[in-house]
């Protein structure tokens, strides 16, 4: 007999886990690899404690925690997502696809069922990118997408390396970074838009991803005096990054409904009253969901940046520092998802997932598939995100249905 996820039991920790790393509004802040981060990794542990798992960390920071099947010659089941948040995070982006991994674990211990093949809890190092770029860090490292002399030597605003963060909070495990002996990977995560919400759909069948480009772009200009300087004669890279901004605006509007294209960040020198700006530097990506079109929002952009550097006599340097997608993720798993959602009486619909996964990095390396579940009014990276008891509880049970017929 196939058993049920504790509804309340998974409800209650992700509420229990929104208690590190609180923000107003009902958010969290727990960027990769701060105490916050630390903490919750901590308690993570702890629940998995009476389970019997393996715990076992590589160098980069993953986490591993497996469940013994009964034949130890069969590749491991693995699914899981990630707990570190951007800084006006919500409590269930990312978290939740662990914590649903943790009640399938704690499902099968209820029932007493072991099952054939090993299963595998995974939570990834930086996802998010937040504090370190580039994004989905800990699975590039294990993909080999990056490496891993690379991504320790990165540093974040304070000038604090992921080698130096990793020390401190304890988290560099013993273990290289490589694929693991997994025969399918699975990951639940929340929409993070308002399209399940709008049909009424239960569980939406993630079948592959966009193809996103990012850049950091560093604006030079001229310091100089923002009383005794003529606007014909300046050099405003602050100025020459708002009209960056705007054209990276309008390449997405061109772009949609199946492209997107955003400026995230900016970081301004001297930052000073009475200065005007000469070094402005900014983050900007491009994506759509198809390739061709991503590689032609980039020359759009670069052409922008062209013009804008010829009429604002400033120096634009363009580092395009790194991309992900497009993935098809495994038809045979999407199926399988599929049929146990119908099974459960449950509605489906083929989604695409415009924003970057872990899986992405997982795809390549044995058969992966991602399930999203409803997020309320399509709200995410927001303190106000969020996905009802329910919903939840929907997603992490097909999870487990589709784990049990994959491990046997």
């Amino acid at each position: 007999m196939i058993p049920d996820v504790n509804a309340d039991r998974l409800w209650q920790s992700i509420i229990d886990m929104a208690e590190i790393g609180p923000i107003p509004g009902n958010g969290n802040c727990r960027m990769a690899l701060t105490p916050e981060d630390t903490a919750a990794r901590a308690l993570f542990l702890r629940w998995c404690q009476p389970l019997g798992l393996r715990h076992e960390q590589d160098a980069i920071g993953n986490m591993f925690l497996r469940r013994a099947g009964t034949d130890a010659a069969v590749p491991a089941v693995a699914f899981g997502s990630h707990l570190d948040t951007v800084p006006t995070g919500g409590r269930f982006d990312g978290t939740a696809g662990v914590l649903a991994g943790l009640e399938v674990l704690r499902a099968l211990e209820d029932a007493g069922l072991r099952t054939k093949a090993p299963l595998e809890l995974v939570n990834w190092m930086n996802e998010e990118g937040s504090r370190f770029h580039p994004a989905m860090m800990g699975s590039r490292v294990a993909a080999g997408a990056l490496s891993l002399d690379a991504a320790l030597a990165v540093t974040d605003n304070a000038g604090i390396s992921v080698a130096h963060a990793l020390a401190e909070s304890g988290q560099a495990g013993p273990l290289s970074p490589m694929p693991r002996d997994w025969t399918a990977w699975l990951e639940l995560h929340i929409e993070q838009g308002p399209v399940m919400e709008e049909t009424s759909t239960d569980i939406g069948i993630v079948t592959g991803t966009m193809h996103a480009r990012y850049f950091n772009l560093t604006i030079v200009g001229e310091p100089s005096h923002v009383g005794t300087t003529a606007i014909g004669r300046r050099r405003d890279s602050l100025a020459a990054a708002a009209a960056v901004i705007l054209a990276v605006e309008q390449i997405a509007l061109t772009a949609e409904p199946d492209g997107r294209a955003s400026a995230t960040w900016i970081e301004n020198t001297p930052n000073a009253r009475g200065n005007v700006a000469h070094i402005t530097r900014l983050h900007c990506d491009v994506r759509h969901n198809e390739a061709a079109r991503s590689v032609a929002m980039e020359a759009s952009l670069r052409q922008a940046l062209s013009e804008i550097t010829a009429r604002r006599q400033v120096h634009i340097d363009i580092d395009p520092y790194a991309t992900f997608g497009p993935i098809l993720f495994d038809a045979g798993l999407g199926a399988l998802l599929r049929r146990k959602a119908n099974d459960r009486q449950l509605t489906t619909r083929d989604m695409t997932a415009a924003a970057g996964h872990d899986s992405v990095f997982v795809a390549p390396l044995c058969p992966s598939a991602m399930l999203f579940v409803p997020s309320v009014a399509g709200i995410t990276h927001n303190p106000a995100e969020y996905s009802t008891k329910e919903q939840v509880a929907r997603g992490a049970q097909v999870m487990l249905d589709a784990v049990l017929d994959l491990a046997g």
